[in-house]
């Protein structure tokens, strides 16, 4: 909605006003309110009075100005305007939570994640019975499709085979290479071992000193993060 500014000097109802201040009308409720006193200005620049301010508008957590309630979009419990949602998570006002905020986001997770367990739970139980059932019934294309009405499951079959690496070994020895890498393809991975790379990098020795440079450019640290519930004490 348009408002409409009112200048000092300007013949109203006969409502005087103080000198140097501007009156406007407010774009919800259409009073004049007094930009000194009562006045909030919205995301948009409209000019809102704050009675209508509380009823009708909400603050956005990223950008910390009022928008429409119809207007606003939601990320994990946020309130935010447009402009605001289509940021990155990271950017969109999480840093801008108060503590009510944050407990209010913690009881919603533990809330999810209990739900979340029992679904999974019950859901590989239900899985590994179905799996069970289609395994008696005729397979086409290495497949069985399970029907209840409309609704329908399709579990698919297919082997792969294991080796056990001590007999691996002994049977390498009976054959030739090419014969072997017919049969195999040899894969090396490797796991570093932590603490001892660790101590390794903080050495001083003077003999190692270009192994401990092509031991930092061969392993990087990552930083993994894992959210847990906490149990709740019992009293």
């Amino acid at each position: 909605m348009m408002w409409k500014e009112m200048m000092n000097d300007a013949v109203t109802s006969g409502d005087q006003q103080e000198p140097n201040t501007v009156s406007f009308m407010c774009a919800e409720c259409e009073q004049k309110i007094n930009s000194a006193t009562n006045n909030t200005t919205t995301r948009g620049g409209t000019a809102v009075c704050l009675e209508c301010i509380t009823a009708y508008y909400v603050a956005c957590v990223g950008c910390e100005q009022f928008i429409p309630q119809d207007e606003t979009q939601t990320r994990t419990a946020l309130v935010l305007c447009t402009e605001c949602y289509a940021n990155p998570p990271d950017v969109a006002g999480a840093g801008s939570l108060d503590q009510s905020g944050i407990e209010s986001l913690i009881v919603e997770y533990t809330a999810l994640h209990a739900e979340e367990k029992r679904t999974v739970a019950r859901l590989e139980e239900i899985k590994e019975l179905l799996k069970d059932v289609a395994a008696t019934q005729p397979r086409v294309s290495g497949a069985v499709t399970l029907r209840a009405g409309d609704q329908a499951v399709k579990c698919s079959f297919r082997t792969t085979l294991k080796c056990d690496a001590e007999a691996i070994e002994k049977l390498e020895q009976t054959l030739d290479q090419s014969e072997f890498g017919e049969l195999f393809d040899r894969k090396v991975t490797y796991s570093p071992h932590k603490e001892r790379v660790q101590e390794f990098l903080s050495s001083t020795d003077g003999a190692h000193e270009e192994s401990r440079e092509l031991l930092r450019a061969a392993v990087r640290e990552a930083e993994t993060a894992t959210l847990t519930i906490v149990p709740v004490r019992k009293k």
